[in-house]
């Protein structure tokens, strides 16, 4: 059996020691939680700048069902809706058609299937592609040449959509 004598220095060092520790993960909670509670208003700052910078395009939307391509990764998982803008030149291509539709808070992915086939006009902002994280490691996807899953999302988000009568 092993005993252990508690000097005065001995307690008075243990106390400190959990004191110490209680102040920190005290501190740290307070400070992550207050971090969470600035996140809305950032949000909502970023929301206002982008309907600023809407751009207006016209064609055809198109239904496309997922196959095993570049674009129907870049996509996303499940059918997708790609403006076809014909023989104009796109800025930003994000497929052979033209630009992925990508839904927005004014703009679900539902509404696109009631345009299918139709000549609209859409307003919004190209958005870029964004690095993807594989869910499980036996997960497959397309690799870049530096080993990495390629990015998707890119496309352009979709705020407002009216039919064109031509």
């Amino acid at each position: 059996m092993i005993q252990v004598q508690l000097t005065t220095w001995r307690i008075l060092s243990i106390v400190l020691s959990l004191f110490v520790a209680i102040i920190s993960g005290t501190s740290g909670y307070l400070f992550a939680k207050l971090k969470l509670s600035q996140k809305p208003q950032i949000q909502t700052q970023t929301q206002i700048s982008v309907h600023r910078s809407s751009i207006s395009l016209t064609g055809t939307v198109i239904e496309k069902p997922w196959s095993k391509t570049s674009e129907s990764w870049i996509a996303g998982s499940g059918n997708y809706y790609v403006l076809d803008m014909g023989e104009l030149e796109v800025e930003k291509p994000s497929d052979q058609e033209g630009v992925i539709l990508r839904a927005s808070e004014a703009i679900t992915f539902e509404i696109f299937a009631e345009y299918a086939g139709k000549k609209v006009e859409i307003k919004g902002e190209y958005v870029e592609s964004k690095p993807y994280q594989p869910k499980s490691v036996y997960e497959s996807y397309p690799m870049g040449m530096d080993g990495r899953p390629l990015p998707r999302g890119a496309g352009f988000q979709v705020y407002e959509i009216k039919e064109l009568n031509e």
